[in-house]
């Protein structure tokens, strides 16, 4: 296995070309909110736009712009706000953000589409190290408007060191993003651009709950049209 850091739209696309499996990281919530779906039993269907989560038939709806919550929506795209709620055992959630959905529209045709985040970096490295074991894997950081993100950098550098404690290979950038996550203090996290719009809208509990590094049990893998956890399924053949 060898594990590729990339970046953005750019970075999904190559990755979909070159049949990799992709993980998209939006930390920053998309991915968190995610994994915390999947782990409460809600598959996820992403859509990059507001009319398409609008219109898809299920029992959710989430959706943010600019970290705000969509009007006439379930839910924003806030994990607390979404572990309080009562949730449809087995229900679907149409969910569409301003990054992290995007990116994964963008790497559609990818030999696999997971998505991850400090919350469930560990538990994806084992089941990506489970069933691709010989498989390239492409990191990518969704970033914010086409602009780099500090702590999707940092997520996907958690992820890579798991993958690399597994005895995957990692390429210069991956190295690159490994390091700056065992080196630069985690507390920086709290202070960067997106964490300080987040605390302006009164978003602080879900920057907590975004940086509770192997606290959520869950692998969401994109099947069908829908992110969902399948943890009986057989690994994948070599």
């Amino acid at each position: 296995m060898i594990s590729r850091y990339a970046g953005g739209e750019r970075g999904a696309r190559s990755a979909a070309r070159a049949g990799s499996v992709l993980v998209a990281v939006d930390a920053f919530r998309a991915s968190t909110t995610v994994a915390l779906l999947v782990s409460r039993g809600v598959r996820v269907i992403p859509v990059s736009s507001i009319r398409e989560a609008a219109a898809v038939r299920a029992d959710l709806r989430i959706g943010e712009r600019a970290s705000e919550k969509v009007a006439g929506f379930d839910f924003g795209n806030s994990p607390t706000e979404i572990s309080a709620a009562h949730l449809p055992a087995g229900g679907t959630a149409a969910m569409s953000t301003t990054n992290g959905t995007r990116i994964i529209e963008a790497g559609l045709g990818a030999a696999a589409i997971y998505t991850g985040a400090f919350v469930n970096a560990g538990c994806l490295a084992s089941e990506i190290h489970t069933r691709f074991p010989d498989s390239e894997i492409v990191v990518v950081g969704c970033g914010w408007e086409g602009r780099r993100a500090s702590e999707d950098e940092s997520a996907a550098g958690a992820l890579i060191h798991r993958l690399g404690l597994l005895g995957a290979e990692l390429d210069p950038r991956a190295r690159r993003m490994e390091e700056s996550y065992l080196r630069r203090p985690f507390s920086n996290l709290w202070k960067n651009s997106a964490a300080r719009r987040l605390l302006r809208l009164g978003h602080e509990d879900d920057i907590e709950l975004c940086l509770r590094q192997d606290s959520i049990p869950a692998a969401p893998r994109l099947l069908g049209g829908k992110f969902t956890q399948h943890k009986d399924e057989p690994p994948e053949p070599a």
